[in-house]
């Protein structure tokens, strides 16, 4: 049976290669995923691991408001400088440096902010000078007095400035108005040849420079670092209270490399799961494959019976040949895996670790990818296996092939698994769930999901018809509909990975449209301004600007209302619950602008111990006008606050809004953003000119119109969706594939059914346009079916998502339009080789085909 089993798949090397191309394709995706995940893993801890060469101790303030080049605040996480006298008076303790470190901005050549996606970091140049070989000055020297600074190498490069040039800096505490120019004096790098230790940008300062910059100028660190052959952790911290936190030097790089590592695990998860839906894309074809390959041979395994062989032998030869096909793919595919996972490597290094070294590492797990293939193979063909072995002998003598079975049975377990689905996402989305409505909703789509996909045989049967409908105006154009219909489980099968990919992707893209349509309405209908000041937050810092910039606006001739939105959400807590603060200068003029209104109370002139809070929020807690809150702000300060007015529930003034003498106490103590209101009549183009003449010298926001700002708010949503797009590339080849595999079956199949139609006139021409039609149906009946689905996810998240705000469903029509044509595009090509093949059989050959 071994013997006839290899020479079976020797003679069909066609089947044998569109087979084996789609395990290929699915394992090399899970290897990549996983070479991917490990080696940023292992690139991260690498250039970490040395963060804190030659410490023997690093000591913390004990608080969770930020980490190393955190969004903390350095101020918050002080270590007076007597702190650090008595770690230097600790027994063991041979010296023991203050470090300085926190987010700062610099003005780059070309006067905007040097740093994308990382930060740039500002730091005390005489923390890093025990640290041996760590840093390695490149040209010039390290600053030596105030006004001086050394840059790394990454920075030099970002900035276009190199020793000798001046830069400007400043901070969340020293504003843009009161920046300094710093002469830079030196170029530095890390060891190992680095020119930055995970993408971000750095700039050394003097002790003093750093602490006016990042703590306010208070004689204080953010850490400090101790060196000595006979350092005791538990002496410091016994010296120091439990106020701080003492770490040894490996244990602080440790867990600064699981900080920097997050992105690499993001980005490893997501490769594993569009790999897990190439895979569950290959079931499909793999079923389909060996399901019509059982239908070929009926004859060939009905002779084996005939001569000996038992069901078992017969399951065993399927099997076998699926074994030999999926462990030879899923080889090949793992080889292939391992090279785009360091390609991947170096182009995730490249664009979002600012060139981090890659340190490939294959990782044991990579040999999941090897099972998951072989596993996925095998599984796929022992339904067709089990169904070779029932072929009775007496079929060997019959030339009728098995006729396809009732679709009762499975139409039945598909109504039944989507109506559990169904109901399950009913409850969720009425909230009836106990608190897990979110987990409900979305184990409720995967059902749905399934059953949806069950169902595809009982719905291929009238959308085929009137997909064909269509293109039945010529006889092959009839005969290819009817082939497309002849066969609903195979056509369904078929169908439903392109249904699957296109249904990720229109899901994802309605989703998208829904949150666009809901930050349109909220500014077109309900806000009253026409021009916002904002910046896009393509960096790690909050784009801000100077409150004297909102004076200026306010003093245009042609401005009627301006108003300006101050944040704090770092750590902030109302009554000990985690919640954003905002501020205005005005909040009274920015509710005009904004369109709210005040259902109890006054916002007018609120004293610095008055809080505003909306309707919604005011219920949750409990509270009302007159009612004291704690409000903690992200300083650490916390204050007792009176409620002065409450809110009408409104998306954009929800929350809580405390008085303008409260900005001290925020991290950032500048406006985020300002909506201006143009007086009636006047030139919103020209207000805009004038406005942004004002904030030339504002280098992180500048001012648009309404439906700039959407595009500035959403643009980063069209790249998810691109990239969605590009990575299920991969799931829609696959689906192609198997509709090319399916046709290509289903030719030889049909060999001598071909040859009649040749034989009593077909011409080559008409055979190729009716196995055009068939594919073409086969190709847009999956993305009707997959934009149908993919609508219904999306609309199921949106409306899991309305009470947080995304009140609009919106669809995609331009994607869809677009997924259509592409469909028949699809089809057409997918026909090409099938249809050639057809076109060229031999009449007499085909009608005598065994």
């Amino acid at each position: 049976m071994l013997r006839a089993t290899l020479k079976g798949m020797a003679s069909r090397k066609a089947r044998l290669v569109l087979t084996s191309l789609a395990v290929v394709l699915g394992t090399m995706f899970v290897a990549a995923a996983m070479v991917l995940t490990a080696t940023m893993e292992k690139s991260v801890s690498g250039v970490i691991a040395d963060a804190y060469t030659g410490v023997d101790a690093v000591v913390t303030r004990d608080t969770d408001g930020g980490g190393m080049g955190g969004p903390g605040n350095p101020a918050a996480m002080a270590i007076p400088a007597a702190t650090l006298e008595q770690i230097r008076a600790t027994d063991g303790v041979d010296r023991a440096d203050g470090a300085i470190e926190g987010q700062v901005k610099a003005l780059g050549e070309n006067g905007k902010l040097v740093g994308t996606f990382a930060p740039t970091i500002g730091l005390n140049w005489a923390s890093g000078e025990g640290q041996g070989d760590y840093i390695e000055l490149r040209e010039g020297r390290g600053p030596e007095a105030d006004g001086e600074v050394a840059v790394s190498a990454k920075f030099a490069a970002d900035s276009g400035f190199t020793v000798g040039d001046t830069v400007t800096v400043y901070s969340d505490t020293v504003d843009l108005e009161s920046a300094v120019a710093y002469e830079i004096v030196g170029v530095y790098g890390l060891s190992g040849d680095r020119d930055s230790l995970a993408g971000e940008t750095q700039v050394a300062f003097s002790t003093g420079d750093a602490q006016r910059l990042l703590t306010g100028g208070e004689d204080v660190y953010t850490s400090v670092y101790v060196y000595g052959d006979a350092v005791d952790t538990d002496a410091i911290a016994a010296a120091v209270g439990n106020d701080f936190k003492v770490q040894t030097g490996e244990e602080a790089s440790e867990a600064a490399a699981q900080g920097f590592a997050v992105v690499s695990d993001f980005m490893g998860y997501i490769f594993l799961g569009f790999g897990l839906v190439a895979v569950f894309v290959s079931i499909f074809l793999i079923i389909n494959t060996f399901t019509i390959i059982v239908a070929q041979r009926q004859r060939e395994l009905a002779l084996l019976r005939a001569i000996g062989a038992g069901r078992g032998q017969v399951v065993r030869s399927v099997l076998a040949e699926a074994l030999i096909i999926g462990t030879g793919a899923s080889i090949i595919g793992l080889g292939l895996g391992l090279l785009l996972g360091w390609g991947l490597s170096e182009v995730v290094s490249a664009t979002m670790m600012g060139g981090l070294p890659v340190q490939l590492l294959i990782p044991a797990t990579t040999l999941w990818a090897l099972a998951v293939g072989i596993g996925v193979t095998v599984l796929s063909a022992l339904l067709p296996a089990v169904k070779a072995s029932s072929v009775p002998p007496v079929a060997a003598m019959r030339e009728a092939v098995n006729p396809p079975k009732p679709l009762r049975g499975i139409t039945i377990a598909g109504a039944i698994v989507f109506l559990a689905g169904a109901v399950l996402l009913a409850f969720g989305l009425t909230d009836n769930l106990g608190g897990e409505e979110l987990t409900g909703i979305l184990v409720g789509v995967g059902i749905a999901f399934v059953g949806v996909t069950m169902l595809t045989p009982i719905l291929s049967r009238p959308l085929v018809a009137l997909l064909g409908a269509v293109m039945s105006w010529s006889f092959s154009g009839r005969l290819g509909k009817l082939n497309a219909g002849r066969n609903p489980r195979r056509t369904a099968i078929t169908a439903s990975a392109l249904m699957i990919a296109v249904a990720l992707i229109t899901g994802i893209a309605t989703l998208v449209s829904s949150i666009k349509s809901t930050t349109s309405e909220a500014l077109d209908l309900n806000l009253n301004s026409d021009l916002i000041v904002s910046g896009a937050q393509g960096g790690a810092s909050i784009p801000s600007f100077s409150p004297e910039r909102v004076n200026e606006i306010r003093a245009l001739p042609d401005v009627d209302e301006v108003g300006d939105v101050y944040a704090d959400f770092f750590n902030t807590k109302v009554n000990g619950e985690e919640a954003a603060l905002s501020s205005s200068s005005d909040l009274q003029a920015a509710l005009a602008v904004f369109g709210g209104t005040v259902a109890e109370g006054s916002v007018a002139d609120l004293a610095p111990d008055a809080v505003v809070v909306d309707e919604g929020t005011a219920k949750d807690r409990g509270v009302d006008v007159g009612d004291t809150v704690e409000v903690t702000f992200s300083d650490g300060t916390a204050e007792q606050l009176t409620i002065a007015a409450i809110l009408e529930g409104y998306d954009l003034t929800n929350g809580w809004w405390v008085a303008p003498d409260q900005v001290q106490h925020f991290m950032v103590q500048k406006p985020m953003q300002a909506y201006i209101q143009v007086a009636e009549g006047a030139d919103v183009a020209a207000v805009q000119d004038e406005v942004d003449e004002i904030l030339k010298d504002e280098p992180e926001v500048g001012v648009t119109n309404n439906a700039e700002f959407v595009e500035q708010q959403t643009g980063g949503l069209d790249t998810i969706l691109a990239a969605v797009q590009i990575l299920l590339a991969l799931a829609m080849i696959i689906a192609v594939i198997g509709v090319v595999n399916t046709l290509v079956l289903s030719v030889l199949e049909r060999t001598r059914e071909l040859g009649l139609l040749r034989a009593v006139g077909m011409t080559r021409g008409q055979v190729r346009r009716m196995i055009t039609v068939e594919s073409v149906i086969i190709c847009v009946f999956g993305a009707v079916l997959g934009i149908a689905v993919g609508i219904g996810l999306g609309w199921t998240v949106q409306q899991a998502l309305e009470e947080e705000g995304l009140h609009n469903f919106a669809l995609p029509w331009g994607l869809i339009a677009t997924y259509l044509v592409a469909a028949v595009v699809v089809g057409l090509l997918a026909a090409i080789a099938p249809a050639a093949r057809a076109a060229k059989l031999n009449v007499l050959g085909a009608i005598a085909y065994e």
